[in-house]
């Protein structure tokens, strides 16, 4: 048996901040993760990113989705604020609960909300939708993939991937100025130059995607 990660949309309307988002509709708001305050209440933390604190603040205050906020932690481009929000987001919450599902990422813009949710088997993803049309809740599922430890690792890196962005580091390959090169790095690991150049593109693509890209 193997996990199963799906990436799925929300419409904000049927999940949450949808007024914030549509007032700061150029601010991205990612879930760092949701702490369990009770077995009904859960209170996520989200980074708005923006150095604007008084805008976020006064959509927050409007939005209906929210039934509190507390910041935690101001940055020059960012703030942390705890939310706590109402009945109907919570539901969804719990529905991965129950089916153990893990938000990787989850990620707000303009009217949309863009999560990549691990779960155990496919079984759990199945039970998840079946469960958001029973709330009135709109899933939309964009890719499922198998999540198996051949097919990648930590930051979505191939084995082969990492080997290399490793190896280039240890070399000095990103030093400045450079220790080694390109050249060099394929012959210690027994492969073309083209080959070395492909491995170092994807594996600098799949780790921008998962941490930068991705939210945190």
């Amino acid at each position: 048996m193997t996990g199963t990660i799906a990436e799925v949309m929300f419409p904000a309307d049927t999940f949450a901040l949808q007024r914030t988002l549509q007032t700061l509709d150029t601010t991205r708001f990612d879930i760092e993760q949701v702490v369990a305050h009770s077995r009904n209440r859960l209170l996520p933390f989200v980074w708005a990113g923006t150095s604007d604190r008084e805008a976020v603040e006064s959509a927050l205050l409007t939005d209906d989705s929210v039934r509190n906020f507390q910041l935690i932690a101001e940055f020059d481009t960012e703030c942390l604020y705890q939310l706590e929000w109402v009945a109907k987001i919570d539901a969804l919450v719990q529905i991965l609960v129950e089916e153990q599902g893990a938000i990787l990422t989850a990620t707000g813009k303009k009217d949309t909300w863009k999560l990549r949710i691990l779960f155990g088997d496919h079984d759990a993803l199945a039970r998840t939708y079946e469960h958001c049309e029973t709330q009135g809740i709109d899933l939309e599922i964009n890719t499922i993939q198998e999540f198996t430890q051949k097919r990648t690792g930590q930051f979505g890196l191939t084995q082969s991937q990492r080997q290399t962005l490793q190896l280039a580091h240890d070399r000095g390959y990103y030093s400045v100025p450079r220790e080694t090169s390109a050249k060099m790095l394929a012959g210690e690991l027994g492969v073309t130059h083209q080959s070395l150049s492909e491995r170092l593109r994807r594996g600098h693509e799949n780790l921008v995607k998962n941490t930068l890209a991705g939210g945190r």
